[in-house]
């Protein structure tokens, strides 16, 4: 019955007046979708070409229409289908007038672009790839965030990635960076992604030339592209080894190091300042010791905005602290200086009991960064780390429990993220015993409400319980009850005994 009624629909689509036609496509649309047929059952009936055939319109309900039939019919469909079986019409729809069809073939392009047999159709097709590149200065973003996958998802082949750089696509390329601001920059975004997907990826991006002219856009007058730009070079330099050298060897470290120094004394060019802290905070992350004797101005900055009035740049100095701190070497650079220890540690601990819930948190996280130690801390790492501790306040672990009750649940999971990278160290242990009403904390599962309180105190505890010294800081039996809560899980809850009086209702 269902067929029958799917043939005489179909009949009617290849006959109607354009008139008769929105009805027909209503009622094609009401069988696809009603619960009584099977979709793989009707489909075979409905000729796919004929449905992309009712794109050449620009009424909207029309489109609307085709494109939810045509979707159902196609997502039953092995997904080269889309080339093997309707190239002329996915050509077609790229070129449609109206943004809602283009998006369409894009999306089936994309979905093709991530099978195999997809993407090889794909790169047996050449023209396919010429015309995604092209949609990257379409006007809908939907329609470029498309076209940008399905190509990233074609330099992820080792042919693919050839022929992104072969004449045909690099003239395209080469059309698009001669044009406005905005299509240019989403041509470098896709590069920058594209480069760091292997070696020789890098390689070829480079080849291309469009890094070198992305690194150009730093010596024009306008501010808004010199941001676009730093932010993207940012990027580039935390993809891995190849962008960080490449932002170093083409003097780019060396030009933005020089904005850093002259951008205080300029209103216009400090609006960069965020961006370029971030920069130097990503290549600091991977070389501290160099990129702080190499750019020295970097870190006095970063320390001197800490106590920033303007809350973006208070904000991203924090976070530099705890990005450049994050590993064991640009700990000790950061704090090198005796001096700057009681200076960065004081601000922060002061930030924790402000009353901004963003400098809070964040400031918390940075201390969780600060503490944090991959392996069981050297006996070097301890003594620096205690100290760091030591020079918050008198009793910085009575200070972080009050915090934790305070009615703000990032500030209370950026707590327990802070105890978490505190439990390696056996100084933190031994004050967690002498601190009044922490251990009680420690063991009561009640503090935890939600999901990702139970995962992070269980993460808290566990990493107390697998630490080589709670055996001997903790009384046995706490430690007993730390193991036993690690044994139960994040999620465990204890039962509630029940008991029946005689007589009672």
């Amino acid at each position: 019955m269902a067929a029958e009624k799917c043939v005489e629909i179909v009949q009617r689509l290849s006959n109607t007046s354009v008139r008769e036609l929105m009805i027909t496509l209503q009622d094609l649309s009401a069988l696809l979708n009603s619960p009584s047929f099977s979709l793989r059952e009707i489909a075979p009936h409905i000729p796919v070409r004929l449905l992309f055939g009712c794109f050449s319109t620009t009424n909207d309900e029309q489109i609307s229409l085709c494109k939810g039939i045509l979707s159902k019919l196609l997502s039953i469909e092995k997904a080269d289908a889309v080339i093997t079986q309707y190239h002329d019409f996915i050509i077609e729809g790229l070129n449609h007038p109206q943004s809602e069809v283009r998006e369409f073939c894009l999306g089936e392009l994309e979905r093709c672009s991530t099978t195999v047999n997809g993407l090889l159709a794909i790169l047996d097709n050449v023209d396919i790839l010429v015309y995604t590149t092209r949609a990257l200065s379409n006007e809908s973003l939907a329609c470029v965030k498309l076209a940008s996958n399905t190509l990233i998802n074609t330099a992820k082949h080792e042919s693919g990635l050839e022929i992104l750089f072969q004449h045909l696509i690099q003239s395209e390329i080469e059309e698009l960076l001669t044009q406005k601001e905005v299509i240019r920059f989403r041509v470098y975004e896709l590069m920058v992604t594209v480069q760091g997907l292997s070696k020789k990826a890098f390689e070829l991006c480079r080849k291309s030339g469009v890094l070198e002219k992305l690194a150009k856009e730093l010596d024009g007058d306008d501010i808004l592209l010199r941001l676009n730009s730093i932010e993207l070079l940012t990027q580039l330099a935390d993809s891995g080894t190849n962008g960080l050298m490449f932002v170093e060897e083409s003097g780019t470290a060396n030009k933005l190091n020089h904005l850093l120094i002259t951008a205080e004394a300029d209103p216009l060019m400090s609006l960069m300042l965020p961006n370029i802290i971030r920069f130097f905070g990503y290549l600091a992350q991977s070389r501290p010791a160099e990129v702080t004797q190499q750019y020295p101005v970097f870190l006095q900055i970063v320390i001197s905005f800490l106590t920033a009035a303007d809350p973006s740049l208070k904000l991203i100095a924090i976070e530099t602290v705890g990005a450049v701190s994050h590993s064991e070497a640009g700990l000790r650079v950061l704090f090198d200086d005796k001096s700057r220890i009681q200076e960065v540690m004081k601000i922060l601990c002061t930030n924790i009991s402000s009353s901004q819930a963003d400098v809070k948190t964040r400031s918390l996280e940075t201390l969780a960064l600060i503490f944090h130690s991959t392996e069981v801390p050297s006996e070097d790492l301890s003594v620096l780390t205690k100290s760091l501790f030591s020079a918050m306040t008198s009793n910085p672990f009575q200070e972080l429990m009050e915090i934790s009750k305070q009615p703000f649940q990032d500030v209370h999971f950026a707590v327990l993220k802070v105890l978490r990278s505190l439990a390696k160290y056996r100084w933190a242990q031994e004050n967690m015993t002498t601190c009044p009403g922490f251990l009680e904390y420690l063991l009561d599962r009640k503090t935890e409400t939600d999901k990702t309180g139970k995962e992070l105190k269980y993460e808290f505890i566990a990493e107390l319980v697998h630490s080589p010294f709670s055996k001997e800081v903790f009384d046995k039996p706490i430690h007993l009850r730390l193991r036993e809560y690690e044994r139960e899980g994040p999620f465990y809850v204890r039962a509630e005994a029940a008991v029946a009086f005689e007589g009672a209702d």
